[in-house]
């Protein structure tokens, strides 16, 4: 199990990737892991807002954006904030 954390400045902004070797994210549920309450697991796991409220403290906090891409081990999370 590994997990990679890089960051770097690019013009005006910071962009940090998180990215795991864990065999990425089922394409059917890509586009839904940032909604409220959406989970894959058993109720008695989670309940779905971790991914929410990461992207609410990025969007509403940090006037950022995150975006998530299957890579060919895992997935890989970027978080862009810009530099005020």
């Amino acid at each position: 199990k590994e997990i990679r954390i890089t960051s770097f400045k690019s013009d005006d902004k910071i962009f940090i990737n998180v990215e795991d070797n864990a065999g990425g994210i089922q394409q059917e549920h890509i586009e839904k892991i940032f909604d409220p309450y959406f989970t894959t697991k058993h109720k008695k796991q989670g309940v779905g807002v971790s991914l929410y409220m990461c992207k609410e403290i990025v969007y509403k906090h940090h006037n950022g954006d995150i975006n998530v891409i299957n890579t060919k081990n895992g997935a890989k999370f970027t978080i862009t904030i810009p530099i005020i």
